[in-house]
């Protein structure tokens, strides 16, 4: 069977990345003086490369005669799918039954609906820790379940983002007290001891690189999952010494 595996990127997280300091990025810098004090709104971002990631996959089975029949054969699938995932080195403990369903399927004719068969699944999210590896096992997962195995979605993230959150606040504050201190400079006012600082972050992934295409030396799934942007937003308010 042809593997269409679409994407998402998520955000998330990574451990031991590779970081690299953004150029300066001030996310719609503003100023106020409000009751003595003066505020600076600023972002600072730093780049990491995903380390890890999350797939979902669903097991899909039909039966013409009985629910049981259809849940009976997606059970069997599974159970091929989970052996292919714990033969590639994936723990019980990185895979997550999500849902099992089981439901009439009907055909419409004339405006009557009548049941033609029966349809069960079973939905799972499979982490992944080597991305390097991470094709083989998805190529593998479908020769198990054939079929019946649909890939939902594949998303990287960054394990431990804390590096990066980490370079990224540094920047933002940087950039808060440089403006803070060049509009002390230009109104005619010094700057006071800190008297508030707010805190937001998040992630940007773009699409992961992931084509069903064979690699023409291991006949794998390719994945190229880039880099992740992090970014910390502060806003940051000084007390006025006139």
């Amino acid at each position: 069977m042809r593997l269409r595996i679409p994407t998402l990127a998520a955000a998330g997280s990574l451990v031991g990345a590779v970081l690299l300091l953004s150029g300066c990025s001030v996310t719609n810098a503003t100023s106020s003086d409000v009751s003595g004090t003066v505020a600076i709104t600023a972002t600072g971002t730093a780049q990491a490369a995903p380390d890890a990631a999350r797939a979902s996959m669903t097991i899909v089975a039909t039966d013409a005669n009985s629910a049981a029949g259809a849940q009976k054969m997606a059970a069997a699938s599974t159970a091929k799918v989970l052996a292919a995932l714990s033969s590639a080195g994936i723990p019980a403990s990185d895979i997550r039954t999500e849902t099992i369903s089981v439901s009439p399927t009907y055909t419409y004719s004339q405006n009557t609906q009548k049941v033609s068969g029966y349809q069960a699944s079973q939905t799972l999210t499979v982490k992944f820790t080597d991305l390097a590896g991470a094709g083989a096992v998805l190529d593998a997962s479908v020769a198990a379940g054939g079929n019946d195995v649909r890939i939902d979605s594949f998303t990287t993230y960054i394990s431990d983002p804390a590096k990066a959150t980490a370079a990224a606040r540094e920047q933002a504050a940087t950039i808060a007290r440089d403006q803070a201190e060049q509009n002390a400079e230009l109104l005619g006012f010094t700057l006071g001891d800190v008297a508030a600082v707010t805190e937001s972050s998040g992630s940007n992934q773009p699409p992961v690189a992931m084509a069903a295409a064979t690699d023409s030396a291991k006949g794998t799934t390719p994945i190229s999952p880039g880099t992740t942007e992090v970014s910390v937003t502060l806003n940051v308010s000084w007390f006025i010494n006139n």
